[in-house]
């Protein structure tokens, strides 16, 4: 029966702009275009979900699921690879389906962003690769899709939407915490730059993930990280009154624990106006 269902979900995904939250939605039991694409969707992440979980006929399951992913990427949509991302979750089927076919994914996803289309778009995609690195690690990050991976996470970075941020700070922690050769210091530096400069701007939920980057950073690469964060030009210090300036400045890198989360969470109310630079003061003092 898939044969006879992949066609038809492909025209009906690349029919219309899928809804914001539709790769994600629970089945909608009504009958309109809209509800059509959520329970596509929801289809085919129940289909990867059973490719992950069964043995008999796993691989044909997989193999249908990215042949019909990679059709609509093809035609420039993305949703359906939130299916892929669940599919993700093992291991095996990441290596052995998602892999040899990832070259073509990264394309698509960075065709999306150059045509222009919109940023949560690609939240199927950040999905996926947060889900490879998890099952894969260095097998991932030591692929050649390395640097478009990097380029496409430093666009999104830019963008201060929660599900967007979310699986690519995930990404990014996995990344910087793994010992792999591919971290070379240009790379290290390529990851530390976007966050540094777009970090403050980020909603405040997002601070106990922005706590472990900057931790991770500062435990794997302090060498690299701390003169970058110490530069009076990044944004969230430039703006500040010079004593407060010194205070963040010294606060990157002094600070550890739960005073640089502490430190993050205020040094981006200050910058989102949310507060005023007096806050900073406490951290001036030591210990």
């Amino acid at each position: 029966q898939w044969q006879a269902l992949a066609p038809p979900c492909q025209r009906l995904l690349c029919a219309a702009p899928v809804p914001r939250d539709a790769p994600k939605g629970k089945p909608i039991f009504e009958y309109s275009d809209e509800a059509l694409q959520v329970n596509i969707l929801a289809l085919l992440r129940y289909a990867g979900k059973a490719a992950c979980d069964t043995v008999t006929g796993g691989d044909d399951l997989s193999t249908s699921l990215l042949q019909l992913a990679g059709a609509c990427c093809r035609e420039g949509q993305l949703a359906c690879l939130f299916s892929v991302s669940v599919l993700a979750q093992n291991e095996a089927r990441a290596r052995t389906h998602i892999m040899p076919v990832f070259g073509d994914i990264c394309q698509a996803a960075f065709a999306h962003v150059q045509a222009g289309r919109s940023e949560h778009d690609l939240v199927s995609f950040l999905e996926l690769i947060s889900s490879l690195a998890a099952s894969l690690g260095d097998e991932l990050f030591r692929s050649a899709q390395l640097e478009t991976l990097l380029r496409l996470c430093a666009m999104a970075l830019a963008v201060a939407e929660t599900d967007i941020l979310k699986p690519v700070l995930a990404f990014l922690l996995k990344l910087v915490m793994w010992r792999s050769p591919a971290l070379t210091p240009q790379v290290v530096q390529e990851i530390i730059q976007p966050v540094l400069l777009n970090f403050h701007k980020w909603p405040r939920i997002l601070g106990a993930q922005i706590f472990k980057l900057f931790s991770a950073f500062i435990e794997r690469h302090e060498a690299i990280f701390v003169p970058l964060a110490a530069s009076p030009s990044l944004p969230c210090v430039a703006g500040l009154p010079p004593g407060e300036r010194a205070i963040a400045q010294k606060a990157f890198q002094g600070l550890r624990g739960p005073r640089l989360r502490a430190f993050l969470g205020d040094l981006g109310a200050v910058a989102r106006s949310e507060n005023s630079a007096d806050v900073l003061h406490a951290y001036g003092v030591e210990g």
